[in-house]
């Protein structure tokens, strides 16, 4: 179970990506959370449209485009999209993977919020925690709700995100690591691919973690 009092969906969308999205409990349209959009625009549509809901804001763990493709089209005039600062150029230009892809839509329009810095905030309603956390991209973050932690790619059950990528880095995924490994409080984990699991489990289990 989710936080009380909310609904919450998990949908594979794309490239296998894990797109997560969430609303408070109540009878009217209500305003929803949408994590990495990744593709299959109409999946998730679909899903909101269950939830009796509609995108207030969009919360990107990273920008490779895996977890971002279905942004432009899933925003509207009520929609919020952030992104860290380092990663948000991956919005508004063609990388290095558009070779790979069958269409790249991009460019998106900026987007509407940029993280800079590490702690609590507010954002149409709805109140996280972001830890800064890069190693996979400059700009990759977790983004903590409650007792549940969405980790994108930077940490999954029982391994991490790759670094050999572009804005990838080991050096600074293994301080990351420590950075959670270190966090207090036990989360479940909710990550950018593959199922969930706890972070007590990847402090005792997950290989990279025991190197630290």
């Amino acid at each position: 179970m989710f936080l009380e009092g909310y609904i919450f969906k998990k949908l594979v969308v794309g490239y296998e990506t894990n797109c997560y999205v969430f609303r408070k409990e109540g009878n009217e349209r209500g305003p929803a959370v949408v994590i990495d959009p990744g593709d299959d625009l109409n999946v998730i549509k679909s899903a909101l449209f269950e939830m009796n809901a509609y995108p207030s804001l969009v919360l990107l763990t990273h920008g490779h485009f895996d977890h971002i493709l279905a942004v432009g089209d899933l925003r509207t005039v009520r929609t919020t999209v952030a992104i860290h600062k380092a990663d948000a150029h991956s919005l508004t230009e063609q990388d290095t993977f558009t070779s790979i892809l069958p269409y790249d839509p991009r460019p998106f329009a900026p987007a509407d919020f940029l993280f800079e810095k590490e702690g609590r905030y507010e954002i149409n309603g709805f109140e996280f925690t972001l830890l800064h956390t890069p190693g996979h991209t400059d700009g990759s973050v977790c983004y903590i709700f409650g007792d549940y932690m969405f980790t994108g790619d930077t940490l999954f059950k029982g391994t991490i995100g790759r670094t050999d990528l572009f804005g990838g880095n080991i050096s600074k995924m293994m301080t990351s690591l420590k950075k959670l490994k270190r966090y207090p409080g036990e989360y479940k984990v909710y990550p950018g691919h593959g199922g969930s699991t706890q972070l007590s489990y990847e402090r005792q289990l997950n290989p990279y973690m025991l190197k630290l």
